[in-house]
């Protein structure tokens, strides 16, 4: 498990995401600190996050507006969302999020995008994920998408530009199997 971990958070840093280990006791106050420091105001919370509950209430008491859902598009945006990944890909450095459409929002319309990660969910390569892909994509309307560091857009003269169709920050609050 050490060995995924560490070539998941390698290939993770290289694509331009920031992964940020943690105790899952500590999730919570690790959120709250890399939102504030990132300056963000509001947020929005996907369903399926652990403890969302007790999330929602510290992120008030921080001094965070959480920002409903359904009410997030590409040109009304949150400034961060938090969701949860099904599984990690260590030889990409990727995330699998599997989503509703509300929560597809909380991926796609906010700035900063901390999603929380499971060690113990880690495969070794892409292969790992396809089963899990199929499951997936047997139960529509669910989305599943791949994502692997922040949204990248291209022109035609290969100019890099962050965050054009997605968030421009990508953590990965990735949490220790023994917790």
């Amino acid at each position: 498990m050490v060995e995924l971990t560490t070539a998941f958070e390698a290939q993770a840093g290289r694509i331009g995401a920031t992964v940020h280990r943690a105790a899952r006791a500590d999730v919570l106050p690790l959120a709250t600190r890399i939102l504030l420091e990132a300056r963000c105001r509001t947020v929005a919370v996907a369903d399926g996050v652990p403890q969302r509950p007790a999330l929602i209430q510290g992120l008030g008491e921080a001094g965070l507006s959480v920002a409903a859902t359904a009410g997030l598009w590409p040109t009304r945006r949150a400034d961060a969302g938090i969701s949860v990944a099904m599984l990690g890909v260590a030889e990409t450095g990727s995330v699998l999020l599997a989503s509703t459409a509300d929560d597809r929002r909380v991926e796609l319309c906010v700035d900063v995008h901390l999603v929380w990660l499971e060690a113990a969910t880690l495969v070794p390569t892409l292969d790992g994920a396809v089963a899990v892909l199929r499951r997936v994509s047997g139960r529509p309307p669910a989305y599943a998408t791949l994502v692997s560091g922040p949204s990248r857009s291209a022109d035609i003269e290969r100019q890099l530009t962050i965050g054009v169709h997605g968030p421009r920050a990508l953590h990965i609050l990735l949490m220790a199997a023994s917790e």
